[in-house]
């Protein structure tokens, strides 16, 4: 977070002006220095977090695609992926269909050999900041008339062949929450490469208005824009984000040497990052070869913040047992419909896998400290 010194001048003057928020100075300016830092063709639209940000963009592709907000379809959907994802898909009254990964812990297209008529949409996630094989997906959406969404909230500053994602074409959202690459304490961002769904998605976090005068309506927005305050701050970290990025490479380096070697000795398993792919790592995730309850109460002991972060979204109380196709053993629907085949490697790790803390102000003895911590554990 920046010191109070670095934004004062800026949040007086906002809160003097009075205008602290309906997309005023700040906002703007945190927009064109996204639009400078990505790259992209239409200008980025800031929400108040990342899961409204990725709420409007479902919604504003279901209303390009022709439908009413009481129309249901399904989505394709990774089952390894924070509730947020699947929640946005359920809260616009459509209809998950829960997809298996692979080693990379991102969406395994090639496991979908049979796409029922009901899916129109894909929406396909950077899990840690780790990116997909985007070019298959993409190739995948195109030949079977899909639309295509992104839940990047965690991979800012991750690229695919030194692009950023929207660089290929479709709609992705990012979340500055206070955890991630860079912050806005709160917020998030949707980028994408269409001016009507940019359009569509300035009225819906506007409450869905079209127009001023009487605050018309034409279809259901939410109060979801961001403040000027989040908006400095995201400024200030955008400002740095060369050094954040920079430094966490620094740290990355280390934690794949040391848990590559605990690889090798057959103690673990690491996420697989594609030689085309740069991660910015919001978490290092390791993955177990038994269930990680021991693992996590051990170094939660020795005062390391060690949790399981992503998971099985289909094994989540809300989730369970919801969803799946009701033919199951008959159905050649690509096998999502078999939970135990259709979502093997999912079923196989969400258990096992933990987040470690890696971040770009990690001093040197903190990562000796959890190293170390480490390997006792697996010496023990």
């Amino acid at each position: 977070m920046p010191v109070i010194d670095s934004i004062a001048r800026e949040f007086s003057e906002c809160l003097n002006s009075g205008m602290v928020t309906n997309n005023s100075k700040y906002v703007c300016k945190f927009e064109q220095m996204l639009q400078e830092y990505l790259s992209s063709k239409i200008r980025p639209i800031c929400f108040n977090n990342g899961e409204m940000a990725l709420f409007h963009l479902i919604q504003a592709w279901k209303i390009k695609l022709g439908y009413d907000i009481y129309d249901s379809f399904d989505v394709l959907v990774p089952s390894f992926t924070f509730s947020g994802t699947v929640n946005a898909i359920v809260m616009n009254n459509l209809k998950p269909v829960f997809c298996d990964v692979d080693d990379t812990l991102t969406l395994d297209i090639n496991k979908i050999d049979k796409i029922d008529k009901n899916i129109k949409m894909v929406v396909a996630v950077s899990v840690y900041g780790n990116l997909p094989d985007i070019d298959t997906i993409v190739q995948f959406a195109d030949a079977n008339k899909l639309a295509l969404i992104f839940d990047n909230a965690p991979g800012f500053g991750s690229t695919y062949k030194e692009k950023y994602p929207n660089y290929y074409g479709y709609s992705e959202i990012y979340s500055f929450h206070a955890t991630k690459i860079i912050s806005s304490m709160e917020g998030g961002a949707a980028v994408v490469n269409d001016h009507e769904i940019s359009s569509i998605l300035k009225k819906l976090r506007d409450f869905g208005q079209y127009e001023k005068e009487r605050g018309d309506i034409d279809t259901p927005g939410l109060n979801s824009k961001m403040q000027e305050i989040s908006a400095i701050v995201g400024i200030k970290n955008l400002e740095k984000i060369d050094y954040i990025i920079t430094e966490k490479k620094k740290n990355i380096r280390r934690y794949e040497d040391f848990f590559q070697n605990l690889e090798k000795e057959g103690n673990l398993k690491n996420m697989r990052v594609r030689n085309d792919v740069f991660c910015t790592y919001l978490y290092y995730p390791i993955i177990l070869n038994e269930d990680a309850t021991d693992f996590v109460t051990y170094l939660n002991q020795e005062d390391i913040a060690c949790r399981r972060y992503y998971t099985a979204v289909h094994s989540l109380k809300l989730y369970r047992n919801k969803f799946m196709c009701d033919k199951r053993s008959t159905c050649s629907c690509s096998g999502y419909c078999q939970e135990e085949e259709g979502l093997k490697y999912t079923n196989s790790i969400k258990d096992r896998i933990v987040s470690l803390p890696i971040h770009t102000e990690m001093k040197k003895e903190e990562i000796e400290y959890l190293f170390n911590t480490c390997k006792k554990y697996f010496k023990d």
